[in-house]
């Protein structure tokens, strides 16, 4: 599925501003994720591994969308003074995910069906309320510096 979309998905942050876009699709395929993920709990065996599998689906998509997202929007808003800052603490933050998010993945799985569905809707929240904080920092854009993105490095 990466190798055949990642591609593909790039070309939704090929701008800062098109970047935050696709915000709104990955809230969705977390939510998406966490809810089919709790469906798959309330079945058999039959509706188990559909379910498991969509599950699979959507958390990946949402994961390939957020790379493509995140470093585009890490770059582009950071100050141009700070940027390295900026990126160690975006590097910082993969570093925190990587650590808590096998403890907090099975947390959700082992609390059952309403864990797995507060997992997924927190992390579509989160997207959320980045869509949004983003979209002033993006409207003031300098206008005697022509807008690079991350692309074009």
């Amino acid at each position: 599925m990466v190798v055949g979309l990642i591609v593909f998905l790039a070309r939704f942050a090929t701008t800062t501003a098109d970047a935050r876009k696709p915000l709104i699709p990955l809230s969705a395929a977390f939510a998406l994720g966490g809810v089919t993920l709790a469906l798959s709990a309330t079945g058999g065996a039959l509706t188990a591994t559909p379910l498991h599998s969509a599950s699979a689906a959507a958390f990946t998509m949402a994961e390939m969308l957020h790379a493509v997202i995140s470093w585009e929007l890490s770059v582009a808003l950071a100050p141009g003074a700070v940027q390295g800052t900026y990126l160690a603490v975006h590097r910082l933050a993969q570093s925190t995910q990587r650590s808590i998010g096998p403890l907090a993945v099975t947390t959700a799985i082992a609390t059952g069906p309403l864990g797995r569905t507060v997992f997924g809707a927190a992390i579509a929240l989160t997207c959320m309320i980045q869509h949004r904080l983003v979209r002033e920092p993006l409207a003031r854009t300098p206008l005697s510096v022509p807008p690079v993105t991350v692309s074009e490095h």
